[in-house]
């Protein structure tokens, strides 16, 4: 083989594997819902309308999505963040906070990173503080 053609070689397979990086890094980090949604379609609808209330008309409403693990519970939120967000009204209005179970694992971890997430660190309530001391000892 020529030299020419190994470098057109390795070239090519250097961009397959950055594209495969690429993909396999979003799917993980679930920043977008490729996947197709199978047998949930009821639980689909019923999510998607009880956030598009909550968002539109301000309901106050929870939502717990339980399931094994590896059942499509993200996928499903994923799928329809991703649709809510196409609506004007509802991307307006929507605040998103991530949270870990495996690194928030009390509510004060919890409380602090969801603060941080909507950049309000001093900011809790109505009470406003003054330095992150006062945010731990709320």
């Amino acid at each position: 083989m020529s030299k020419r053609k190994s470098k057109e070689t390795s070239s090519v397979n250097g961009e397959c594997i950055s594209q495969v990086q690429r993909i396999l890094r979003e799917r993980f980090c679930h920043q977008c819902p490729n996947g197709k949604l199978f047998g949930v379609q009821l639980q689909y609808k019923h999510l998607l309308e009880l956030l598009k209330r909550t968002t539109i008309h301000g309901e106050s409403n929870s939502a717990l999505i339980i399931g094994p693990r590896g059942s499509g519970k993200t996928m499903l939120l994923n799928h329809v963040l991703k649709e809510l967000m196409e609506v004007k009204q509802v991307r307006e209005n929507l605040l998103q906070v991530h949270l870990n179970g495996l690194l928030q694992t009390n509510d004060k971890i919890a409380l602090k990173e969801i603060t941080r997430q909507l950049q309000m660190e001093n900011v809790v309530g109505d009470k406003v503080f003054v330095s992150m001391n006062f945010l731990l000892l709320f």
